[in-house]
């Protein structure tokens, strides 16, 4: 992300300007970054993912958020707003008004080629310095893929693709499984065929 000087604030005035805009952006080192706004398709797939991971936890520990809950790592400072988030146990926030979310298990992306480079790279650099996380997931738009990166013991992060009709993420964090069939239900996304490369691209950023 390259920061236009015009969009530099402090931490403190970007989440009030959020707060009393209603806007969504991301916020790292003074630089604000506008978060471009996602196709139908986008939302259907974020939608659909939060949708079943809500019918699937609701009798556990664990609770999911959309991309309204705005989302701070305290490590680095990043304000972000995932696409979906999942809590497991109480949820800790930046403060008392409790609209910035400090402890999530799993972080989910449906990627776009806008922010698929930053997603993989730079965002998930950020994401991994929350100790509160287990599991990232990156979801495909091209074709029914997502790339699952799991915490382990050692600290290390595991990359396993899990694709196809018959494909099933295994949430093992939370004991809880997403068919690939539910995440992509209601879509024209095609099964059983390699993405499109995506060409490196920055954020949007606002000026």
């Amino acid at each position: 992300m390259n920061p236009d000087p015009k969009t530099k604030m402090a931490s403190s005035e970007f989440v009030a300007m959020e707060r009393h805009a209603g806007l969504r952006a991301e916020w790292l080192n003074g630089g604000v970054y506008a978060i471009a706004g996602g196709s139908h398709l986008h939302w259907l797939i974020a939608t659909n993912i939060s949708g079943e991971l809500r019918h699937r936890l609701k009798s556990s520990e664990n609770h999911v958020l959309n991309c309204g809950m705005r989302l701070k790592v305290p490590p680095t400072s990043l304000y972000a707003h995932p696409d979906v988030s999942v809590v497991h146990g109480a949820a800790q926030f930046e403060d008392e008004l409790q609209d910035t979310l400090v402890n999530p298990k799993i972080l989910i992306e449906v990627l776009s080629d806008t922010t698929a480079a930053w997603d993989r790279g730079g965002k998930f650099w950020h994401y991994r310095q929350l100790d509160s996380l287990s599991e990232y997931i990156l979801i495909s738009q091209e074709t029914w893929l997502a790339d699952q990166y799991t915490r382990q013991p050692n600290g290390s992060w595991m990359l396993k693709t899990v694709e196809g009709e018959d494909g099933v993420l295994q949430l093992t964090s939370i004991k809880c499984q997403l068919p690939l069939g539910e995440v992509y239900a209601n879509t024209t996304v095609p099964h059983g065929q390699a993405p499109a490369t995506n060409k490196p691209s920055q954020p949007i950023v606002k000026a």
